[in-house]
């Protein structure tokens, strides 16, 4: 641990014990996430879990947003999705110490994270329940608001992909070459109106296998809403189906029907939209296919992959998913 991560570290446990009187018996950092610093805590309260946010992912400008996002988190908990229950103070759930470090402090989560794609039948039926009632509570009586991200226009996505393939070329890089040329006759032959009607909500907008816990055949919670936006709440269909299905190259067909099973529960999901849906993924992380940098964000390496596996099955998509 580098002394800058002790002194926040040390500043924060001081902080939550003069705000709740809790006394921690002993932080475990957790190397996990990107920029914000995070610690597993042991506590005379039970175990819990604090996060600190960096002041470069979020500026303070993007702290009333948080606040947003947390409260959605708590109603959430309050109505008995699998979510972990949060510490307020002062009605606010972004805590700040002395010297203004921005902090979350939530209770510890039992459950189990697993690897990408290897999420059981069962499990992925619970995943889907449990997505399609939050998205059910989020989006009852909704008052419509801007879009936090909009759909990429055809002309925005070839300038982007302009940039990536002369970097790719210029580097050499064989590999992101050949899927950047496949990338972009999906581009140049896309009709971007089938996203004319994406609905629009609350969505948790990062739902990937480091954000959810398992027991053996349950979702133990859901986790990290910082990212939780009025955008378009399809996005949570197909992260996860991607996410804990798709292993190696293969898509297990029997998990994304469970993953429909559950989430039609709650929710109505056609197999247009499950399309829909990946496309409108695949849509948005395109710009991910890039050349490979040092020391990349493990997430991020996953992400291509997805990105590559439904650029090679973009055309098959409404076959492979008859009868789901």
């Amino acid at each position: 641990m580098s002394d800058t991560a002790a002194r926040i570290r040390d500043e924060i446990l001081d902080s939550i014990s003069e705000i709740f009187g809790v006394h921690v018996t002993e932080a475990t950092q957790i190397d996990q996430g990107f920029l914000n610093l995070k610690w597993r805590l042991e506590s005379d309260h039970g175990p819990l879990f604090v996060k600190q946010y960096s002041k470069i992912r979020y500026p303070e400008h993007l702290v009333d947003g948080l606040e947003i996002s947390l409260t959605h988190q708590d109603q959430l908990q309050l109505q008995g999705i699998p979510v972990p229950k949060l510490f307020s103070h002062q009605g606010k759930y972004v805590l700040r110490t002395p010297s203004q470090e921005r902090y979350v402090l939530m209770n510890l989560c039992d459950g189990n994270s697993i690897g990408p794609g290897t999420a059981n039948e069962q499990q992925m039926y619970a995943l889907g329940s449990v997505v399609g009632r939050m998205h059910k509570l989020l989006n009852t009586d909704l008052t419509p608001l801007p879009l936090h991200w909009n759909i990429r226009t055809t002309e925005a996505m070839r300038r982007n992909w302009d940039k990536r393939y002369l970097q790719a070329t210029t580097a050499q890089c064989d590999e992101t070459v050949a899927a950047l040329e496949i990338q972009r006759r999906i581009i140049d032959g896309m009709d971007t109106g089938i996203f004319a009607d994406c609905e629009r909500g609350w969505g948790h907008w990062d739902l990937f296998v480091d954000n959810i816990l398992f027991s053996a055949d349950e979702v133990a919670a859901i986790l990290d809403f910082d990212r939780l936006h009025f955008v378009y709440p399809e996005f949570d269909i197909s992260r996860p189906i991607l996410s804990c299905a798709l292993s190696g190259d293969q898509l297990r067909l029997d998990r994304v029907h469970a993953f429909v099973t559950g989430y039609r529960e709650y929710n109505p999901l056609t197999v247009d939209k499950l399309i829909r849906s990946i496309k409108l993924t695949w849509w948005k992380e395109a710009e991910w296919i890039a050349v490979p940098q040092k020391d990349e964000f493990t997430p991020l390496i996953r992400f291509r992959h997805e990105n590559n596996w439904v650029a090679a099955h973009w055309d098959n998509l409404k076959d492979m998913f008859a009868g789901i």
